[in-house]
């Protein structure tokens, strides 16, 4: 059986008062995305490296080195850039991982913010060690984002609390989860009247437990039993029931 998710689903309230959910990325699937990245910006700087030998038979090593240097600036700034801005803040490594960078309000990146985050990816790369003690740069490298990363709520390097962003799964796949969770479910109204704290409580239940393990569902609404009359699994289809109906009104 394929281990729960952990739950890292978020609901952030607007200055206008309208709530979002927002399910930010730890540093494992990050760290998958950024290897991927980085794969593929080596090979764009393979290609930088032959350009330079090219170049130097026709216009001699420095210009040729000086060329391809500025080339491997521009590649490697605008590639995270240029992915987060232009293709709905996703790299090709975020999109395999099912990830994108958003603002904390849940808005699109833009150039500014892009540009933050990315200018502050040297720091997170801290300490940068000497090339050659390659199983001390195993350890150190990228020390800082990942340290930051597991000290904030919302597991954000020092590049997104400078841009004031957030890596998160992507919407699709949040929705896909909910929807397989409420497939057979019949909104149902609640047994008696409730509360605004109450039916926000319900309606957050439905939006949330897609990303819970069945054990952690029913303890949720164990307290809710006596009020629902059903216990267990028939406890969590009743509370999702409720939960549907009172969004849905």
């Amino acid at each position: 059986m394929a281990e729960p998710k952990l739950d890292t689903l978020q609901s952030i309230e607007l200055a206008e008062g309208v709530q979002i959910l927002l399910r930010p990325a730890g540093p494992l699937p990050r760290a998958w995305a950024l290897l991927v990245d980085m794969l593929l910006v080596g090979v764009f700087f393979i290609a930088e490296l032959l350009l330079m030998l090219l170049l130097s038979q026709v216009m001699g090593i420095y210009t040729g080195l000086g060329t391809s240097l500025l080339l491997v600036f521009i590649t490697y700034w605008g590639y995270f850039i240029l992915y987060e801005v232009l293709r709905n803040g996703q790299t090709p490594g975020k999109k395999m991982m099912g990830l994108r960078v958003v603002r904390t309000s849940g808005e699109r990146v833009g150039w500014g913010a892009s540009f933050l985050r990315n200018l502050v990816r040297f720091g997170d790369m801290m300490p940068l060690l000497p090339q050659w003690q390659l199983w001390v740069l195993a350890v150190g490298f990228y020390f800082f984002g990942v340290a930051s990363c597991l000290v904030t709520r919302r597991f954000q390097r020092l590049g997104d609390l400078v841009a004031d962003t957030v890596v998160v799964y992507t919407r699709e796949e949040f929705l896909e989860g909910v929807t397989r969770l409420r497939e057979g479910v019949t909104p149902a109204a609640p047994p008696m009247v409730l509360t605004r704290e109450e039916q926000m409580a319900f309606i957050q239940f439905s939006e949330r437990a897609s990303s819970w393990s069945d054990s952690r569902k029913e303890e949720m609404v164990a307290p809710l039993a006596p009020l629902l009359g059903v216990r267990g699994r028939e406890c969590v289809v009743r509370a999702l029931a409720v939960g549907m109906w009172l969004r849905e009104s």
